[in-house]
């Protein structure tokens, strides 16, 4: 699957995604995102383990190669303040998914980890639990920790709007529409 194809296809995925309803806590946390990004700070919530891990994943869902991915756009850091947020399930809910998938390492490859196993297998790792609330919720985290505004904590440097030929938000200017004209003549 091409990288474009799976991007579109991913904004379907993101209904089932636990941290979809506690978006307003997400876009709130996204400043102190910026900040810990910039100033390379020690994460919230996360252990120096788990965000290997998750980092990891993040860069096998927009991986680096020919064009920066996950990785360059510092999506880990967006990861972390959202899921330091205020809702403590959600942490917990990653939490329990990464260490269920770190079980499934154990018992299959006799690895410790995810970020432990070569690219092939951490594909083949991925598309085993592509399905699951778990990976939906990292892969929503990935994206919008690349693609959204960098104020808020990821796409540092406008690495993933670089990576989709996105020049960034418009300011408006004049003209406006037939309705802005309207409400200017009577104000005069």
């Amino acid at each position: 699957m091409k990288r474009r194809s799976f991007l579109t296809q991913s904004g379907t995925a993101l209904g089932g995604s636990w941290i979809m309803m506690s978006m307003p806590a997400a876009l709130a946390a996204t400043v102190t995102a910026r900040k810990a990004r910039e100033e390379g700070k020690a994460f919230k919530v996360l252990s120096a383990a788990e965000a290997v891990e998750f980092a990891a994943i993040a860069a096998q869902i927009i991986p680096s190669g020919s064009s920066p991915g996950a990785t360059e756009a510092g999506v880990i850091y967006f990861m972390d303040i959202v899921l330091a947020g205020n809702n403590a399930e959600v942490l917990q809910s990653m939490r329990q998914g990464l260490a269920e998938l770190q079980a499934s390492i154990k018992r299959s490859y006799n690895k410790e980890s995810f970020a432990s196993l070569g690219n092939s297998r951490q594909i083949e790792v991925l598309q085993g639990i592509d399905e699951t609330d778990f990976f939906g919720t990292v892969r929503h985290l990935t994206l919008a920790g690349t693609f959204s505004n960098s104020s808020y904590g990821g796409n540092r440097d406008n690495t993933g709007w670089q990576l989709i030929g996105f020049e960034g938000p418009r300011p408006t200017q004049p003209p406006f529409g037939h309705y802005d004209a309207d409400y200017i003549k009577k104000g005069k």
